[in-house]
């Protein structure tokens, strides 16, 4: 068999099984919001139902757990962006505050960033995903007892994790390409109308999300 007149690249093939980290530990921890993070709209479908676009928002805590290089693990939790009664968000908010909502609340609402400082306490359980990788999962907040110190401070050295600011990335990106194909149906069906306009009012610029 002849031999090739160059050299091949020294290339061996391994399953390093996805990007290294350190799950955030199980069990109860004092911690506080570090950051509230609007990731954008998501493009959802569920069986049955055509797709859709959801807002979403994340919200992350440190509870001062760190990793084997001293640094904080941090850990977030991805809520649609909704009060509606049985919205996830609205709660864990209202576990969080230990109340629920009243209509006039709900009507009046607050910034979600006001969010940013407070204390709470968590508790985290782990999971094993499909492909066998570890993860961590807040499955219960509640407010932070008076006689239990909060969690770590936010601080100078808080950074948003790399795998949020990416995830919203490939939201906003998926987000575009479903306007597209959308755009493009609606093209070939029918011209955009008056009438199909006055069923997309413009969205509201009032910062109006309760807590």
């Amino acid at each position: 068999m002849p031999k090739p007149k160059h050299q091949p690249d020294h290339v061996i093939a391994k399953n390093e099984g996805g990007a290294q980290f350190t799950p955030h530990p199980a069990g109860q921890f004092a911690s506080r919001c570090v950051d509230v993070i609007d990731l954008g709209e998501k493009v959802e479908q569920y069986p049955g139902t055509p797709e859709k676009l959801s807002h979403k928002v994340a919200l992350v805590f440190r509870t001062g757990e760190k990793n084997e290089d001293g640094g904080y693990i941090d850990i977030a939790k991805e809520f649609t962006l909704s009060m509606f009664e049985l919205a996830n968000l609205r709660k864990f908010l209202e576990a969080w505050r230990g109340k629920t909502f009243t209509d006039d609340e709900v009507e009046a609402g607050a910034p979600l960033h006001k969010l940013c400082g407070i204390t709470a306490l968590l508790s985290i359980e782990q999971k094993a995903s499909k492909g066998g990788r570890t993860y961590a999962n807040i499955n219960a907040i509640q407010k932070l007892p008076k006689v239990m110190e909060p969690g770590a401070p936010i601080g100078d050295d808080y950074e948003r994790p790399e795998y949020l600011v990416t995830r919203k990335a490939d939201y906003a990106t998926a987000a575009q390409e479903y306007r597209t194909r959308v755009g493009a149906i609606l093209m070939s069906t029918k011209p955009f109308s008056d009438d199909d306009a006055a069923k997309f009012p413009p969205e509201s610029d009032e910062d109006s999300l309760p807590f």
